[in-house]
């Protein structure tokens, strides 16, 4: 298991969503509530690659779900579209292409999964 095609698309996914967090504290970003709403996000960003390390499908539809909703609210908006939106629009494109290639899929979907005893 520790040497499947699908860990390094899941580590460039946990990347594209590292990006999107420091694209979303340029300059002209969507606003930002606060220190403790973004580290709550960052914090539910890592839990949703943790899991989908550990082959977790519900973190697997969370991340395709929130991704691919994100670019559609910011098409649905209408332009004019600031460098921002189009930069974090492009990064959760990149981030549904990554977690639905094939590797990723049959990592996170087969049914022979290794049930750890603790």
């Amino acid at each position: 298991m520790t040497d499947s095609a699908a860990r390094p698309l899941i580590l460039t996914s946990g990347v594209l969503l590292a990006l999107f967090d420091l694209v979303a504290l340029l300059p002209g970003n969507p606003v930002v509530s606060g220190a403790q709403s973004f580290a709550v996000i960052v914090a539910v960003q890592a839990l949703v690659i943790w899991r989908l390390w550990h082959r977790s499908g519900l973190a697997w539809f969370f991340g395709v779900v929130t991704a691919a909703l994100y670019s559609v609210s910011v098409i649905l908006v209408g332009g004019p579209w600031e460098t921002t939106l189009v930069a974090t629009s492009l990064l959760t494109l990149m981030q549904v292409a990554v977690l639905c290639t094939p590797p990723v899929l049959v990592y996170v979907w087969r049914q022979d999964k290794v049930v750890a005893l603790h």
